[in-house]
C-alpha cells in the first residue's frame, strides 16, 4: 500500500513508539501525583513544553496548553478569549473546519464575523484583509499553510497589516501543517495563539497543542483538577506528550527535508505528466509559495472521489481534500479561490511527508495517472 495522504495524518516513527509504549507501561504514573515518579512525569511535560517553545523560537512561560487534539486546541483559541463584549471577528475563508465552524456558530448566536477573501492563489486576499480591519475588531484567525492546497500565508505581512489597522485584536494561527515543516519564528510575529497537531508530524493521534502567548487573554473552557494552568483540566496524557517529543526531536533540518520533500513533489508532477493521455488538462494552483508537502490539482471531466476509490483497489491511497470534510459535498475554499463546480468535483490532494520514498512517488504516480486515463475516457 502506498500512502500519500501525509496532510490527514502521519505515520508515528519508530522513536515516537518507543516512548508511547515507555510511558504507556513503564512509567505510567500520574504527572499530577505528588510522589517522586509522578513530580518526575510532570517535569518531563514541562521539558517537552520547552522543547516545542524552542521550535518556535520563542520563551518557556506557561504558554503551552496540551489539548486532546488541534481541534480543540483551535476552539480554546476562539472560544476561551471570547468575550460578549467583542465587537467582530474576522476569520479566512480557507480556514480549517475546526475554526471555519465555530466562527460560523458565533455568527449564528449574533456574534459579527467577516471572512477574508482568497486570492485564486489560495492565500489570503491581503487588501481585503486590511479593508476588514478597525479598532472593532477583537478576533482574527488565519491559518498557516491551508490543509487543502498547500498555499502558505505570510505571517509577517499579517502582522504588519493587523497592527497598522488594529493592533489590540488578537490574532490566531492555525500552524498544524507548518509547524516542523517551514521554519516558524514566532519572535517576530505578534501571535497570540498558534495551534500545533501532533500526528501531522509522525507523533500520535489524540494530542493537540496551543502555543499561548498571554495565557491570561483566556478563560477556562474545561474544568476539573486545574491541569494546564487551570485552563483546561484533565490528567495529562503522558505517554502521547513523550512520544510527541520524539517526534519533535526527530524533526532534523527543516530546510534539508523542506528540499527533499520538493524534489518529490516535482517528479511526482514530472511522472503523472508524461503519462497522462495528451487529451486530459490538469489544472494545478498556480502559487510560488506553495508548501512541497501538499500538491492539489484538479481534472475537469472525472470525479475525484471515483478517481479516490479507484486508486484504493490499485494500492494507493490519496484524497480529495481535507480529512475533517471529506463525507461533505463541495468545496468551500477551492469555491472561495474561484473553482469551477467541475473542477472541485474533480479535485484531488496528494500529500508527502519526508518518509515518502522515490519508490513510492514512482509508483504511486504511475497508479495515479492510469486510473485518471481510464476514468477520463470512461466518463468523455
Amino acid at each position: 500500500m502506498i500512502f500519500l495522504d501525509n496532510a490527514s495524518t502521519t505515520k508515528l516513527c519508530s522513536k515516537a513508539l518507543k516512548n508511547l509504549n515507555k510511558y504507556s507501561t513503564e512509567k505510567f504514573y500520574n504527572p499530577s501525583s505528588i510522589y517522586s515518579v509522578g513530580i518526575e512525569n510532570f517535569n518531563k511535560i514541562i521539558d517537552v513544553k520547552e522543547l516545542i517553545c524552542e521550535k518556535l523560537n520563542v520563551k518557556f512561560n506557561n504558554n503551552i496548553i496540551f489539548t486532546g487534539s488541534a481541534t480543540e486546541a483551535s476552539n480554546l483559541a476562539i472560544s476561551g478569549s471570547y468575550k460578549k463584549s467583542f465587537k467582530k471577528i474576522i476569520v479566512s475563508k480557507g480556514e480549517h473546519p475546526s475554526v471555519f465552524n465555530v466562527a460560523l456558530n458565533k455568527k449564528l448566536k449574533g456574534a459579527q464575523v467577516e471572512f477574508i477573501n482568497l486570492q485564486k492563489s489560495g492565500e489570503i486576499d491581503y487588501e481585503h484583509f486590511e479593508s476588514l480591519l478597525d479598532n472593532n475588531v477583537n478576533f482574527i484567525s488565519i491559518i498557516h499553510i491551508s490543509n487543502e492546497t498547500g498555499a502558505i500565508n505570510d505571517l509577517n505581512k499579517i502582522c504588519n497589516i493587523k497592527n497598522k489597522k488594529c493592533p489590540n485584536a488578537i490574532l490566531h494561527i492555525d500552524g498544524v501543517q507548518a509547524f516542523g515543516k517551514i521554519e516558524t519564528d514566532l519572535s517576530e510575529n505578534d501571535v497570540d495563539f498558534y495551534t500545533i497537531s501532533a500526528h501531522k508530524l509522525h507523533g500520535p493521534k489524540g494530542l493537540g497543542v496551543l502555543y499561548v502567548k498571554n495565557p491570561n487573554k483566556l478563560q477556562t473552557q474545561i474544568w476539573g483538577g486545574g491541569q494546564e494552568y487551570n485552563l483546561r483540566s484533565g490528567t495529562e496524557n503522558l505517554a502521547s506528550i513523550m512520544a510527541f517529543k520524539s517526534a519533535i526531536e526527530n524533526i532534523g533540518d527543516i530546510e534539508k527535508s523542506f528540499k527533499k520533500v520538493l524534489k518529490l513533489n516535482n517528479a511526482f508532477k514530472k511522472n503523472l505528466f508524461n503519462l497522462l493521455d495528451e487529451k486530459i488538462k490538469i489544472k494545478f494552483m498556480q502559487n510560488d509559495n506553495l508548501s512541497p508537502y501538499i500538491m492539489s490539482f484538479c481534472v475537469p471531466g472525472i470525479k475525484g472521489e471515483t478517481l479516490l476509490r479507484m486508486c484504493d483497489n490499485k494500492g494507493l491511497l490519496i484524497s480529495t481534500g481535507s480529512a475533517c470534510s471529506s463525507k461533505k459535498s463541495g468545496n468551500r475554499i477551492l469555491e472561495a479561490i474561484g473553482y469551477s463546480k467541475k473542477e472541485i468535483e474533480g479535485n484531488v490532494r496528494v500529500s508527502f511527508s519526508k518518509q515518502s520514498t522515490s519508490l513510492e512517488i514512482k509508483n504511486g504516480s504511475e497508479i495515479l495517472a492510469s486510473c485518471i486515463n481510464e476514468l477520463y475516457f470512461k466518463m468523455n
